[in-house]
């Protein structure tokens, strides 16, 4: 069973503002993954990985490197959850 989007973003945004030590207002869905304060490769790693489990997904290599914006991490999750369900 999949989750709404906006539970998702929730998920995603908060999950971001742990791992950047930041406020979970200051991250937008619009926001640029590498604009966020003290973003940096790892701890975006260690985000989607923190996704992946709570999901219990598996991202695609290519989605994750493509992923620029809050708002495609989102996509991300719903992608791989459709993905499941066929």
């Amino acid at each position: 069973m999949s989750l709404p989007s906006d539970a998702i973003l929730q998920t995603v945004r908060d999950n971001l503002a742990r791992e950047l030590e930041i406020a979970a207002d200051e991250v937008l869905e619009t926001s640029r993954l590498d604009d966020l304060p003290r973003a940096d490769s790892v701890r975006l790693l260690r985000v989607v990985s923190r996704l992946e489990r709570e999901y219990g997904l598996e991202f695609d290599d290519d989605q994750i490197r493509d992923a620029e914006t809050v708002a495609d991490l989102v996509a991300l999750v719903l992608a791989a959850q459709q993905a499941v369900v066929r």
